[in-house]
Formats: structure tokens, C-alpha cells, sequence
């Protein structure tokens, strides 16, 4: 949702407009409010009034454990429709993103450094507007969403990530064709660039 949750608005209001899908057993929601009090208790609202119940997870553990879960069984289900993670510490908000991916169907986010991740995405509002860059990036990769500026931009997407596999089949098949030449492989190659002294004058 950002770090500061400057989609907060938007995200909440998704939120209600996703709520009778959670209802019906469609959706499944897992919100990371990160290590923001006023995100968990914005969720925590929306989800109050939506009458939407919900399970929190508060530790690094408690992530891992999560994760496990889905990963042991295919057909293990969250205990609850809705997890809500919300942390005390930045750590652990940070590294729940990444330790999520391996088991979420589609990541909702605004097209920050978020928009390289390797799973589907649909890409709600931007904050700068340097980020209208990595959606279309994304588009292009094929692995997410033109950017969703308004609520009903997002709610067709998700109609069609519902009523069609076709959207979705793309998008992964994307990934892992994109995977194979290392579109993904960034952190590695700034870490091997960086040990190799590659860029700077000073190291021959």
C-alpha cells in the first residue's frame, strides 16, 4: 500500500467493493499493513465494517509458519478468508512481501519497485509519477496490469482474473518465460557488479 499508505483511501475502498466476492468464497485476502499502526488499524476498520473476519499474523514466525502451511497441502486453505500482517519492527514487514509471493495468486500494489516482482500483478494507482513507467514495463513483460488509476479500472481486472484462467495463464506462462533469460535477475547481477567492482573508476 506504500510505506506512508498513501493509497490507503483506494485500497480500503477495493476492499469494499471486493467484500461480497471474499463473502461467496472467490477471493482471499492476505494485507500487509507493514510496520504501520495507522495501515493495520485502517484495515481493521474496512474489515469491521464490511463485517469481514479476519486472523492476524505479528511475527516473522508467524509468516514462515503461513507459508509452510499453503506449501505443505495444494489444498490447505488460510484458516481465515481474510490475514491480516501487521508488525512492530521494518524487518519483518519488508521480508513479508517477499516470503508471501510463493503463495499468492495475484499481488495488488502500486507500480513501485514492486511492479519487478515474479508474480501476476494488477497495479492499482501511482503515487510518482515516475512509477507509470513500471507498470508499462509490466505490460510489456506481460507479467502485470496497465496501471488501475480509478476503482473500476481494478474491478474489471478482477473480473477477468475470475471469469477467465486466460489472464492469468498469460501472465504466469510470462513469467516464466521471462525468468529463463533473468528479467528477474537484478538483485543478483547489482550484487555481482558490485563485488566485481564494475562501475567504479577505482577498481580495476
Amino acid at each position: 500500500v506504500g510505506g506512508a499508505g498513501a493509497q490507503k483511501f483506494f485500497i480500503n475502498s477495493l476492499i469494499e467493493k471486493i467484500s461480497h466476492l471474499v463473502k461467496d468464497g472467490k477471493i482471499q485476502l492476505f494485507l500487509n499493513a507493514g510496520d504501520h499502526k495507522h495501515m493495520a488499524t485502517a484495515f481493521q476498520e474496512v474489515l469491521g465494517k464490511c463485517s469481514l473476519d479476519y486472523e492476524s499474523v505479528t511475527t516473522t514466525k508467524g509468516v514462515y509458519d503461513f507459508q509452510k502451511s499453503l506449501l505443505d497441502d495444494a489444498k490447505k486453505e488460510p484458516n481465515k478468508a481474510v490475514t491480516l500482517f501487521t508488525f512492530e519492527e521494518y524487518f519483518p514487514a519488508v521480508a513479508t512481501t517477499d516470503i508471501l509471493s510463493r503463495v499468492s495468486d495475484v499481488l495488488v500494489c502500486k507500480p513501485s519497485e514492486l511492479a519487478f516482482y515474479a508474480l501476476p500483478k494488477l497495479h492499482i494507482r501511482r503515487v510518482g509519477d515516475h512509477e507509470a513507467d513500471s507498470a508499462r514495463r509490466a505490460g510489456e513483460l506481460g507479467d502485470g496490469s496497465l496501471e488501475a488509476r480509478e476503482l473500476d479500472d481494478a474491478m474489471d481486472y478482477i473480473r477477468l482474473f475470475l471469469e477467465s484462467p486466460d489472464l492469468l495463464t498469460s501472465m504466469n506462462e510470462q513469467i516464466i518465460a521471462n525468468n529463463k533469460i533473468g528479467v528477474y535477475n537484478g538483485c543478483e547481477k547489482a550484487v555481482q557488479w558490485a563485488i566485481e567492482g564494475k562501475g567504479n573508476p577505482n577498481v580495476n
